[in-house]
């Protein structure tokens, strides 16, 4: 089986200039952990996870108020604690394969490109599921 027959597409993003907060919105709404960054055109710069944006925020023992820690959530960009240059799948890609790729590296999703286009994201999740049905 393909890639491309358990991919969620299109991916959900973001762009690398969106702050923090709003990945983490955007990640709670859509119960998700990893958002492909991409550019105005689309193209795949980078991966932002929960767990790094997780390390990036404030401890909880932390002096700030709410509102200094909203707003330097806020200040912070995306491209400030994504991964560059991710690694990716291309649609082709059988899942076996990528479920080893994923292991091998110790991540949790693969981008799925064609050319420099983001066209999916298949993820952990999406191999278990896939995996459930036998």
């Amino acid at each position: 089986m393909e890639v491309r027959s358990i991919m969620s597409a299109p991916a959900i993003t973001i762009r690398s200039d969106e702050g923090m907060l709003t990945a983490t919105r955007l990640m709670k709404e859509r119960k998700i952990k990893h958002l492909p960054v991409v550019n105005n055109q689309g193209e795949l710069i980078g991966v932002v996870t929960d767990r790094d944006l997780k390390r990036a925020s404030a401890s909880d023992a932390t002096t700030l108020e709410i509102h200094e820690l909203l707003y330097l959530l806020h200040q912070v960009k995306v491209n400030t604690v994504m991964t560059a240059k991710p690694m990716t799948a291309t649609p082709e890609l059988s899942a076996s394969n990528a479920a080893n790729l994923m292991v091998r590296n110790g991540i949790g999703c693969l981008p799925v490109v064609e050319g420099k286009t983001l066209v999916g994201i298949v993820t952990k999740d999406d191999l278990l599921r896939l995996l459930a049905k036998g």
